[in-house]
């Protein structure tokens, strides 16, 4: 069996699944609350339980040279980024990092960092693809009054409307927040874990949160990940080169 080649490909397809979610990161640099990804990798090495008492299979070399590379996780950096002030009366950020907007989706409630909402024509707080906002006590959506003069929208995520409450957005906490999976449009869902309500949740009305992905970092990592790919790419060519001088010379001695 050709171990290296296989070796060497293996390579070739982590650093292709590394871009692939490098490149989805730098894509949205200026995507409201989104969260950066991260590609994790572990090295496979096949069993074979037939021998059990064979030494050679079992010693390190062998277990090396058969060993290759496998994705194991894309897992998803919830640190926090800056806030960005817009003034837009409808913006509101979330401070702490574990806490994430409640909103009705045609597949259920689902979760989301991104605060820049807006008023839908039936005057209903929504998302910008226009996802409704829950409110904390009744799990009805938020309505704002269109005659409505000012809006004022607290600490806590109150919604007052000229000077009297009307709701209060939704913003449920999640401990593990390796629980949450991305499903697109800047949401999440949860896998095996219930939200809690927050206690004492901290939002900014005029404010978002922006991406917290590092675009110097990442197009270094884009460059560390081209090059890596090159050097696999350049091994697999090295072992075709070396079976073509098998099949062609060596094979063809008297």
């Amino acid at each position: 069996m050709e171990n290296g080649l296989y070796v060497a490909a293996s390579g070739m397809l982590m650093q292709q699944q590394r871009m692939d979610v490098i490149s989805n990161n730098m894509a949205n640099i200026n995507t409201t609350g989104f969260k950066k990804e991260l590609a994790l990798f572990s090295d496979y090495r096949p069993v074979d339980n037939r021998n059990p008492q064979n030494l050679i299979q079992k010693s390190y070399y062998n277990r090396t040279i058969n060993s290759s590379v496998k994705l194991d996780d894309i897992v998803t950096n919830h640190e926090q980024g800056h806030l960005k002030q817009t003034e837009n009366k409808f913006d509101v950020a979330i401070i702490d990092e574990n806490n994430f907007f409640a909103v009705e989706t045609p597949f259920g409630v689902r979760y989301t960092r991104d605060g820049e909402f807006t008023m839908n024509s039936e005057g209903e707080l929504v998302t910008r693809d226009g996802f409704r906002v829950m409110d904390m006590d009744t799990d009805a959506p938020i309505v704002i009054p269109p005659d409505h003069v000012y809006m004022d929208i607290t600490n806590d995520g109150t919604v007052n409307i000229d000077n009297a409450p009307i709701g209060q957005i939704a913003v449920v906490r999640f401990e593990d927040l390796g629980a949450l999976q991305k499903m697109g449009r800047n949401l999440y869902t949860a896998v095996g874990a219930i939200p809690e309500q927050a206690e004492n949740p901290t939002v900014m009305q005029g404010y978002v949160e922006s991406s917290n992905v590092n675009p110097v970092l990442e197009m270094v990592n884009m460059v560390e990940a081209a090059r890596a790919f090159e050097m696999y790419q350049k091994a697999v060519q090295t072992h075709d080169s070396l079976d073509d001088l098998a099949a062609n010379t060596i094979g063809r001695m008297q």
